[in-house]
């Protein structure tokens, strides 16, 4: 089922279910779990042009054959620091790392991968059936496999190496495979993976890339085209472009980690899309701390740092005070205000709550004409098929109201319900008033 915004006025020719947001006509449903951020990355070892989702510490080894502090690791590292899930997908391919075990048998790495070289294969003797022997494979020094067989055609291949060859297996202290490499990416391995990340649910969607000013005009209008066309209310986290849309997060400068680490804009992009994938409606990343950050780069003084927040950047600041790392203010790329689309979009806050609006509205009407489906019925265009709606957006955004995402909601005026023109649909007009964070506190404070 299609979905996306509209015109009034300008029927749609397919059938689906669509919204409108404006300043005075915002809407949600269903309170979602979020916390999911696609990462692209360029590995040493993994499945190639696919995903792998990364949820716990363990993850990082058995998925991407490293450790979770490990450098090639440290995007993923820091965006899970808030983010329930990472979902990994790597870019490269590279050349897979091979080496002859035995006369006529040949192991060759599950991926290509500079990590296949680590790879060790070592046959020996069982010592309780001497006719067969132990082939054991290394991981670096991690044991991560090991079969009892009588003959090479007996080896079975996993996800680590793949076995070739029918010949006599002989005892050997050890062979390193060898010819692994990683390989390059080009702007086509982005367009892949954009292509792939359509066929994943996730909140928030990475470009941690700098060099390209083409691959980024591309990233926006492939975000505004999910949003604005399709109705998947993601947003993108990208470094130094100003996109001029609540779909986009503009990140500008980086953190100095306590480990040494200093990030650049494009590498606090995982950080970043982590913590708004993670954060819920109720949250504004304003004020919310870097875990692991002692200081900024760049850094700006008090004039830049408000030029910048009015241009749409994502900025972190250093708290002298405490020497504590925080979002400066928790807002997108969009600047353009206008009266139907005024200066609360800029908000991320505000957007993650129209978004969940969005994207539960749909899975909830979804599962209501499914419901009615299932017993051979649909949703009338008639007052019963509107009570039906009603009840359902009612009683979505009187929980947010409870819940303090949302204020001033009263669902017997708030909510309005017309058959279209064609009498092949409604037409919902639904008010609601967002919840802000707050983020200035003033103190008139009288001298006695």
């Amino acid at each position: 089922m299609i979905s996306g915004t509209f015109t009034p006025g300008v029927p749609k020719e397919r059938a689906g279910i669509y919204f409108r947001f404006t300043s005075a006509a915002q809407s949600r449903l269903a309170v979602g779990v979020r916390g999911r951020v696609v990462l692209p990355l360029v590995l040493k070892w993994g499945p190639s042009k696919t995903f792998s989702e990364i949820t716990e510490g363990s993850d990082f080894f058995d998925k991407l054959g490293v450790d979770i502090t490990d450098s090639s690791a440290l995007l993923i590292k820091e965006a899970k620091k808030q983010a329930r899930t990472v979902l990994v997908y790597r870019l490269n391919t590279g050349t897979k790392a091979t080496g002859t075990i035995s006369t006529g048998v040949t192991a060759t790495a599950a991926h290509g991968g500079a990590l296949g070289n680590s790879i060790k294969i070592v046959i020996q003797d069982n010592v309780l059936e001497p006719t067969k022997k132990d082939v054991t494979v290394y991981f670096g020094v991690t044991q991560v496999s090991k079969q009892t067989v009588a003959t090479a055609a007996e080896l079975k291949s996993d996800k680590w190496v793949a076995f070739t060859g029918t010949g006599a297996l002989t005892v050997t202290a050890g062979v390193t495979l060898t010819g692994g490499a990683d390989g390059t990416t080009t702007n086509q391995e982005y367009a892949d993976f954009l292509a792939a990340a359509e066929t994943q649910y996730f909140d928030t969607i990475a470009l941690p890339l700098d060099s390209d000013t083409a691959l980024k005009a591309t990233f926006v209008s492939y975000i505004k085209r999910l949003r604005d066309t399709h109705g998947i209310k993601v947003v993108g986290v990208m470094p130094n472009h100003p996109g001029d849309f609540e779909g986009i997060i503009n990140v500008t400068n980086g953190p100095i980690l306590a480990t040494g680490e200093t990030l650049t804009p494009a590498q606090n992009v995982a950080w970043v899309a982590g913590a708004s994938a993670g954060a819920t409606m109720y949250q504004s990343l304003t004020f919310i701390e870097y875990e692991g950050a002692v200081d900024v780069t760049p850094k700006f003084d008090n004039d830049q740092i408000i030029s910048r927040l009015k241009a749409g950047e994502f900025l972190l600041t250093l708290d002298p005070r405490d020497k504590k790392v925080s979002v400066e203010k928790d807002i997108n790329s969009f600047t353009s205000f206008t009266t139907a689309k005024n200066k609360r979009f800029a908000k991320n806050k505000i957007i993650r709550i129209l978004d969940a609006i969005n994207n539960d509205l749909i899975v909830n009407l979804k599962a209501l004409i499914k419901e009615k489906k299932d017993r051979g019925q649909d949703i009338p265009v008639n007052g019963d098929g509107a009570q039906i709606v009603r009840s359902a957006v009612s009683t979505y955004l009187t929980t947010l109201q409870e819940g303090n995402a949302l204020t001033n909601f009263d669902p017997q005026t708030d909510i309005n319900i017309v058959i279209t023109d064609d009498a092949d649909g409604f037409l919902i007009s639904v008010g609601a008033q967002p919840v802000d964070s707050a983020e200035k506190l003033y103190f008139d404070m009288e001298v006695r």
